[in-house]
């Protein structure tokens, strides 16, 4: 990273922001190279740098035209016309994302050291969170003048059938026999579910795309969402897709399960309470979700009938990701599968 460039960048596209231009890079594991700028600004550089219009910079703009405050707020980006290279933000200080301060709820609750009615307001909270997303990005602007259309749910169920089929060719049983059996063991389950999802048009926006507690930061009492660059294994330049918000609800619901299964992995022997508490705080998150969704008044943005398939397709999609290239991380999407599916886990 050349020393000065975010500086540059960030006096140029928030001057008021920027004093002495002392820079600061975060080097936890990121799939793009992040800087802060005089602990005021962030900077992003897009590694690589993706075609423009950058879907993340279009989202990011409208949901700055319709007033959406719920996130760092979006000051600028670089761009030549044809790619872009960087999008710069508020620095939210003290800002720590879902996989840590969530995670500690849990494992204080599980250590008997915290009352579960915190993480399940927080749960509450995050799904109220993403509702006012949604309706901020079912609220027509400049940037997004028809912001809601028709999304075909036959693309999602096929999408969940080929995760299926994906998740039964890579999780092997010579290499993960005891995932495999999971996976094997729940079969039939996993494609009754997903066969669910309804063969007909559904409403649908420009979604968040990759939506989880990893991009839930919390500063103080201030939540915010981040990162609208979209799934890492499926990305798309071209103008955003309508999409039903289940997808988004589906991943963010499981995400809340893995946080509960990161605490399980670490105080084994538990497996019917962390089932249980998994289930509770899944529900909060909904509970959240729809009633902010309803008092919005776009609860038709949400449509029910997919959300089981979607979210069976979502621990297929971790269980994926993670053989591909991130194998640690297997226990997850295995535990929430037994957890989803208990009644066959004798057969494990």
């Amino acid at each position: 990273m050349t020393s000065g460039r975010s500086a540059a960048l960030a006096r140029h596209v928030a001057p008021d922001r920027v004093s002495v231009g002392r820079e600061r890079e975060i080097v936890v594991d990121r799939s793009n190279d992040c800087v802060v700028v005089d602990e005021a600004v962030f900077v992003k550089w897009l590694t690589p740098p993706l075609a423009a219009p950058h879907r993340g910079q279009q989202l990011l703009a409208h949901l700055r035209a319709v007033g959406f405050a719920q996130m760092p707020a979006f000051l600028g980006s670089m761009s030549d016309g044809q790619l872009v290279t960087a999008l710069v933000f508020e620095h939210m200080v003290g800002g720590r994302d879902g996989w840590e301060w969530f995670f500690e709820e849990v494992l204080s609750v599980a250590d008997g050291s915290r009352d579960v009615a915190e993480p399940a307001g927080s749960a509450h909270r995050i799904g109220a969170l993403v509702a006012d997303l949604h309706a901020a990005l079912a609220t027509p602007s400049e940037v997004l003048p028809h912001p809601v259309g028709l999304a075909d749910a036959t693309v999602e169920r096929d999408r969940c059938r080929t995760l299926l089929t994906e998740a039964l060719d890579e999780v092997t049983a010579d290499q993960h026999p005891q995932v495999r059996a999971v996976l094997q063991a729940r079969r039939r389950q996993l494609a009754g579910v997903m066969d669910s999802v309804p063969a007909h048009p559904t409403p649908g926006i420009a979604l968040h795309g990759d939506l989880h507690l990893g991009q839930i930061l919390r500063a103080g009492e201030r939540l915010a969402v981040i990162d609208f660059e979209g799934n890492p294994l499926s990305v798309a330049a071209s103008q955003p897709a309508y999409r039903p918000a289940a997808v988004d609800l589906a991943s963010l619901v499981q995400s809340v399960d893995h946080a509960v299964r990161m605490v399980q992995h670490r105080r084994a022997g538990r497996d019917a309470e962390f089932d249980r508490l998994a289930i509770d705080l899944a529900r909060c998150t909904l509970e959240g979700y729809r009633q902010r969704l309803h008092a919005a008044g776009r609860s038709e943005l949400l449509d029910e009938r997919l959300l089981p398939g979607l979210r069976a397709a979502q621990e297929l999609h971790e269980l994926v990701y993670s053989v591909r290239r991130l194998p640690r991380w297997l226990y997850a999407p295995t535990l929430a599968l037994r957890g989803m599916f208990p009644a066959v886990a004798a057969h494990d």
